[in-house]
């Protein structure tokens, strides 16, 4: 009986698709990884162009989270992999799983700075520092193992970008198809006598709140039922954005910014902090860490977060759903008391130092936000404010660049949302000058009919860094930028666009969105 023969190429794919459920993929082809794309074909695996590989990266990564999947980039070698940096990074610092396949130099070259085509001295070493591993393969008997310890990171730890660089003449090999390395593994559990040490603490507290942070975002049911059990305020870090609705009286919101706030933690007698890194990026207080006046419990599924930016009273490695049904169990019920004044206290002040430029449109965009929709926010002023003015009722339906601050990542996350989930109206809200990082990703949102509203946020420049530049006394530079047109510039990518004055025009241009048929640009003229 004879074996049929693959490419190493096609054969990467079929393995991906048939043990591991994957039917999309994000990049773009060239002569250095057709045989990753005769694999596609041959898989029936759908492949999304964007118009930049930053664009690849970052549909992967709003794919990624819509989906609760790995997100796969397919891409070539040298700038391939460079232009994919900037994603793969944010996915990386947002804790995310991404699948970066990419060609890379043929084996006779690797390294030795020959100049072929595409070449870098070390492409594996160049994605490392962003990557959980970055690896590059020339004999293809060793992808399985790889492919399946990726996917144990994936699914089974803290999650982050994967990097596997396969030289372009042992893509071109000939393979029998690959069998899956099946390398089980489990998310931790907690100890039973730290989880006992915890539910001491938290029995005994009486003002305790919950921190929840991306590590929660599949764990809507497990937090929400141990804040109600222990009448716990919910504070949300903006990758938890939706773990717990907006609507719910416990949630507080992503408000931890404010510094009231940030004391009213410092003062509460217990703090569960539920997979977040407390980073510079959720509390934006000039790099100062919390410092709690009471016990803190620290539930993470990565042992070394458990002691960074704090000393956790008690810390518990494990699965976020697990240990907070196991904390959930052993808690003696009490009366709601003043669990949901705090919450409304907090989410009250937000709102109140909200600028009130922002605040008459961020009302209108509430009130028209649907129920089901996923929002993307770029790096601009309007969707600071959004961060916490704005409703989610659902976990993974908010992207946004937190850990990496991107410009121009909201378009392209927008769409490869739309990927995942056609029949939900996805809203983008950017700026004029970090929307034209990736503007040509219009282009790929038209070739896939998406059904994306964007609103862009126009103030002919980088004006938070005007800002910025102001508050130090520092003569502006380099901040005055248009794109001069940015309607007629949509229009030219298949966009119906209109222009908008006031908080009036926006309501009627957003109604007018929902019954419109194609993706939608509206300007908001501020300048």
């Amino acid at each position: 009986m004879t074996t049929e023969q693959l490419k190493v190429g096609e054969a990467i794919i079929d393995l991906l698709s048939r043990e591991y459920g994957v039917d999309v993929v994000f990049g773009i082809p060239g002569v250095h990884n057709i045989e990753l794309y005769r694999g596609l074909h041959r898989s029936g695996v759908k492949a999304i162009s964007p118009r930049h590989e930053q664009g690849a990266g970052f549909m992967a990564d709003g794919w990624s989270i819509v989906t609760g999947k790995p997100g796969i980039c397919v891409i070539i070698s040298g700038p391939g992999l460079t232009n994919a940096l900037t994603p793969i990074a944010q996915a990386y610092h947002d804790s995310r799983p991404m699948l970066v396949i990419a060609s890379t130099t043929p084996t006779d070259a690797l390294g030795k700075s020959y100049g072929p085509l595409h070449d870098l001295p070390d492409q594996a070493a160049v994605a490392r520092s962003v990557c959980a591993f970055s690896e590059t393969v020339t004999d293809p008997s060793k992808l399985p193992e790889l492919i399946e310890r990726a996917w144990n990171i994936f699914t089974s730890a803290r999650p982050r970008p994967v990097h596997i660089a396969i030289p372009m003449d042992v893509l071109a090999q000939t393979c029998a198809p690959f069998t899956r390395v099946t390398a089980p593994a489990a998310r931790p559990i907690a100890h039973d006598n730290h989880i006992a040490q915890a539910l001491d603490i938290i029995n005994s507290s009486v003002t305790p709140l919950i921190i929840a942070g991306g590590g929660s975002i599949d764990a809507s049911a497990q937090l929400v039922a141990l804040a109600e059990i222990i009448d716990a305020p919910v504070l949300l870090t903006g990758n938890a954005k939706g773990v717990m609705s907006s609507s719910h009286p416990l949630c507080a919101g992503n408000c931890l910014v404010f510094g009231q706030v940030q004391k009213d933690i410092e003062a509460a007698d217990v703090v569960i902090v539920v997979g977040t890194e407390l980073s510079d990026t959720d509390l934006y207080n000039d790099g100062r860490a919390l410092q709690f006046g009471g016990n803190v419990v620290r539930i993470d599924i990565d042992a070394e977060q458990i002691n960074r930016r704090t000393t956790p009273t008690v810390g518990l490695v494990g699965d976020a759903a697990l240990t907070m049904s196991s904390l959930s169990r052993g808690i003696v019920a009490r009366t709601a008391s003043s669990g949901a004044q705090r919450a409304a206290h907090w989410r009250d002040h937000a709102r109140s130092k909200t600028s009130n430029t922002f605040v008459p449109w961020l009302q209108v965009i509430e009130q028209w936000l649907p129920d089901n929709a996923i929002v993307a926010l770029d790096s601009t002023q309007l969707g600071y404010s959004a961060h916490w003015w704005l409703p989610a009722a659902h976990s993974r339906s908010w992207l946004a660049p937190y850990g990496f601050g991107t410009l121009g990542c909201a378009l392209p996350m927008a769409i490869g949302a739309t990927v995942a989930a056609p029949d939900r109206p996805v809203l983008v809200i950017a700026g004029d000058g970090g929307w034209l990082f990736t503007v040509a990703e219009m282009a790929a949102a038209h070739d896939l009919k998406s059904n994306i509203t964007m609103v862009l946020w126009d103030n002919s420049g980088y004006e938070q860094i005007r800002t910025s530049f102001d508050d130090v006394n520092a003569p502006r530079m380099g901040v005055d930028v248009s794109s001069h047109n940015p309607s007629a510039i949509a229009r030219g990518f298949g966009w119906n666009a209109v222009d908008v004055t006031t908080p009036e025009q926006l309501a009627t241009a957003l109604d007018s969105a929902t019954k419109s048929a194609g993706s939608q640009f509206i300007r908001i003229d501020v300048r």
